[in-house]
């Protein structure tokens, strides 16, 4: 009964030892599902694209996001519910269409930094970092750059020609478009073309790309080169997957996107320049305000915002302020 006990002590530390001494097989790859508030093969989108391109070459092995679509998957304005359900696990978002959960994140759009200088310590990052957490997600970075126009079919000279208009406007610009007496419609925009054609709205209110190759030029021949406020994307993960991510992998992640992020910037300046070109030549004239009239139409569009901010979140106004560089 000894010699019994004895061999299987023997054969269990064999054993034992024949694990510790196995090699270390590779973790199975994480595979995580990403979706954009926009069609992927948008303009916009691209870089949200490329963030998925540099994520799956740099980490193989390690993570594989798979960019399932855009809108087609969850409506734009119920994506960061999805998100947080575990429909997906990150998503390229716009903090205009889930400010509902927290309106502090409306003051992307009034942040006067760059995202590298966003990143300071104690700075706007961290700030909405932890707004983010509030909300059940994690904020990893930006991923859009730009700002917004006005663009109409008949021309305009000063600020005072566009009241009366009808202009289609996203969520966070409807205030500002109201203080310049516009007459506000909200339009998805697949279906501003055809507005456009018949005449339900007399313009609309976008960045500067995108809207020549959506055809909404096709009609619409003024820009007003005035850009208000700046693109408010941001990329967005599930709280409990982000966590489960080992830490190596996580501070990968963040330093991929924190490089990432002033090559997306570079990108759309220079996208922002061709476009300029291609714009001219499809026939749409650049219209610049005079100098006091610029002055204050930008006025009114800062004003509208950190009006609407005091309405909504009052006790965080000195925080944004300082945060934003405003």
């Amino acid at each position: 009964m000894k010699k019994r006990t004895y061999y299987l002590i023997l054969a269990v530390l064999f054993f034992a030892m024949g694990i510790l001494n196995a090699p270390i097989t590779q973790a199975e790859t994480i595979k995580l599902k990403a979706v954009c508030f926009l069609p992927k093969m948008h303009p916009m989108a691209a870089m949200s694209v490329e963030w998925v391109k540099r994520v799956n070459d740099t980490l193989k092995g390690e993570i594989e996001v798979d960019y399932i679509g855009g809108p087609e998957i969850t409506a734009s304005n119920e994506q960061l519910q999805a998100l947080k359900n575990g429909v997906f696990d990150i998503n390229f978002n716009v903090t205009s269409y889930y400010a509902p959960h927290a309106p502090e994140v409306n003051a992307f759009q009034l942040s006067k930094l760059m995202p590298w200088e966003e990143r300071k310590s104690g700075g706007f990052y961290d700030y909405m970092l932890a707004r983010h957490e509030r909300i059940g997600v994690f904020y990893a970075g930006r991923w859009l750059y730009g700002s917004f126009y006005v663009w109409t079919k008949e021309p305009v000279a000063k600020p005072a020609d566009l009241a009366g208009r009808k202009l289609r406007v996203g969520p966070m610009y409807v205030y500002f478009m109201k203080k310049l007496g516009v007459s506000t419609v909200s339009i998805k925009p697949t279906d501003v073309y055809t507005a456009l054609e018949r005449g339900t709205v007399d313009g609309f209110a976008w960045p500067l790309l995108g809207a020549r190759d959506l055809g909404w030029t096709d009609s619409t021949k003024y820009l007003i080169d005035e850009p208000f406020y700046g693109m408010d994307g941001a990329i967005l993960f599930n709280m409990d997957v982000w966590k489960k991510l080992p830490k190596s992998l996580q501070e990968k992640l963040m330093g991929l996107t924190i490089a990432y992020e002033r090559d997306m910037v570079q990108y759309f300046q220079q996208k922002g320049i061709k476009e300029r070109e291609m714009l001219t030549g499809a026939g749409v004239k650049f219209v610049k305000f005079s100098k006091a009239d610029s002055q204050e139409y930008i006025k009114k569009a800062d004003e509208a915002f950190w009006e609407f901010l005091q309405q909504k979140v009052p006790d965080l106004i000195p925080d944004l302020k300082k945060v934003t560089g405003n």
